[in-house]
């Protein structure tokens, strides 16, 4: 018997971090042994034992234990789901980007792209590069720039190459000036509603056909900063009468004066997207963009860009749909006005699916990897519950997260007629015994409850949980110790105590008694509020808990 434990033991933790867990090695070994359940007891006293020995090996250990049994296993986690093999790609050649634009700080759609080019790129031994595209002053911030660096790093995504468009301005300039000498390109003066009016319409504008000589002289006004945005655009001459309106002469460079955090002063006119995205892809060597579909119609454009500006080579597109967690802000548009406002704490607050925030609730990192595989590479829209991330969330956390008891809107109850007790032990995780307990200090003539729980049993035989059994009132007789498993039980706190704010996923504050214990816990450290929920400890002083999820 103790073998098969042994074996699902190191199944279960090989394949969840080297930590075993001791309910689904329970359910393995019924699984395959039905017969022990007429001692269950004694089964989980042996499968405490085993799991205890087995989490205190290195995963390496566990391994080779495995491996000593004779039991292969795949390196991949049993619910982990295998993306689709990437197009064009050779093994070793692969080169993939991802391109943010350091304007706000990443949310979970930005992760996707950055996990599926990652993901790529480790698959077949490629490249990964950060890329930031850079390329409006007036949006980009340092603060910004970090925020991804520090999200993609705290993803275990880290790049082999970091590259920024505002690095490579001198070079968009002299493309720039070799597509309007040899009359690819021209400098148009018109008004915006007029260009939009006359690419609706099929239309050239009176600037298509001037001499290359005005061209060079306005291209001139506009590096020296004469001309401002608005006043004049550098656009392709393609084709005003393509089906594709992306194709009707779009503009490639574009005045704006504002100090760029990077370079300075130093540029006042910078490229627009399709060139910026299209060129660099060309200068890294990019071979695969898996990106939102939303981009579909640009292709065209940017093979024709790469094509006029001398490059053979395109990328192989993969377009993904955007998704959306239900309810959540990701706009970064709405995010900062909202903060403008005062109406959230910050790119944290917990009504938010930036990177930021999520950790701050205490999501963690793995638990988003497998969610962004579990949506896949599909080309439908979708809008995705907060039930999906926290399913994922919770079996990570689970194993991790010491119980405690902490009690929201606390009645004051007292106990007669009980025996006399200083303290209740309970265990920091009933799965691992080798944690230790946790000691709870009780003063039966004060003890707190929930409101919910008293006014749902009150006058009914409750069990305090790792205490002894009462009839629920503000006076509780006690009547015995005996676990019955049909009785409700019900969590509480006695004095000493401490207060606990625990910051909920609304936002709203909520306060709580907790157990003194809970105060030893780190910052960072997750914990389950039994009863209650996850919460991440984000502060000590005062006590400050970010809820994660139940």
């Amino acid at each position: 018997m103790r073998e098969i434990i042994l074996k699902h033991a190191l199944i279960n933790a090989t394949l969840h971090d080297g930590k075993a867990s001791v309910k689904p090695v329970l359910g393995k070994v019924l699984a395959e042994k039905p017969e022990l359940k007429k001692d269950i007891k004694s089964l989980i006293k042996e499968i405490n034992e085993v799991v205890a020995y087995v989490n205190r090996l290195s995963l390496e250990e566990q391994k080779k234990k495995l491996e000593e049994l004779g039991v292969s296993l795949e390196k991949k986690k049993e619910e982990e789901k295998e993306l689709p093999p990437l197009p064009n790609a050779v093994e070793g050649k692969v080169i993939t980007a991802f391109p943010p634009e350091p304007s706000k700080y990443p949310h979970i759609g930005h992760a996707k792209s950055a996990f599926l080019n990652h993901y790529y790129a480790r698959k077949y031994g490629g490249k990964f590069i950060l890329r930031f595209e850079d390329s409006n002053p007036l949006k980009v911030k340092e603060g910004y720039y970090e925020a991804f660096e520090q999200g993609l790093k705290w993803l275990g995504l880290e790049w082999d190459e970091i590259d920024f468009l505002s690095d490579h301005m001198d070079e968009y300039y002299a493309i720039t000036e070799k597509l309007l000498k040899t009359g690819k390109a021209y400098v148009c003066t018109c008004p915006a509603e007029k260009v939009r009016k006359l690419r609706r319409e099929m239309k050239a504008c009176e600037h298509r056909n001037q001499p290359i000589e005005k061209n060079l002289e306005l291209w001139e006004k506009m590096v020296e900063g004469d001309l401002k945005e608005g006043e004049a655009n550098v656009r392709l001459k393609i084709d005003m009468s393509h089906p594709n309106a992306v194709m009707r002469d779009p503009a490639i460079m574009r005045p704006l004066h504002a100090t760029h955090v990077r370079v300075g002063d130093e540029y006042k006119v910078w490229p627009l997207y399709d060139f910026g995205t299209a060129l660099l892809d060309a200068w890294e060597g990019v071979t695969h963009r898996i990106r939102s579909k939303e981009f579909e119609m640009r292709i065209e454009l940017q093979n024709y860009i790469r094509e006029v500006c001398g490059f053979k080579n395109h990328p192989t597109i993969i377009e993904i749909a955007r998704f959306q967690i239900e309810g959540a802000i990701s706009s970064g548009r709405v995010i900062r006005e909202m903060m403008s406002k005062g109406e959230l704490m910050g790119w944290d607050d917990p009504r938010l699916v930036t990177l930021v925030a999520l950790k701050r609730r205490g999501f963690l990192p793995q638990a988003i990897k497998d969610f962004l595989l579990e949506t896949g590479v599909s080309k439908s829209e979708s809008i995705v519950s907060w039930e999906v991330l926290e399913k994922i969330n919770r079996r990570y956390v689970d194993s991790i997260a010491n119980r405690y008891f902490a009690v929201f809107e606390p009645v004051r109850i007292r106990i007669v007629n009980s025996p006399d007790v200083e303290y209740a032990e309970a265990p920091l995780h009933p799965d691992f015994p080798e944690r230790g307990k946790r000691k709870i200090p009780v003063k039966l003539n004060e003890v707190y409850v929930e409101k919910s729980d008293f006014e749902k049993f009150e006058g009914k035989i409750v069990r305090l949980k790792d205490l002894f059994n009462v009839r629920l009132g503000l006076t509780s007789e006690y009547v015995g110790d005996e676990i019955v498993k049909e009785m409700p039980k019900i969590h509480w706190v006695s004095v000493p105590n401490v207060k606990a704010k625990v910051v909920m996923p609304d936002a709203k504050v909520v306060e709580a008694l907790a157990e003194p214990l809970l105060e030893k816990e780190e910052v960072d450290r997750i914990v389950q509020l039994e009863r209650n929920g996850f919460c991440r400890v984000d502060s000590k002083e005062p006590l400050t808990l970010f809820f994660t999820h139940k």
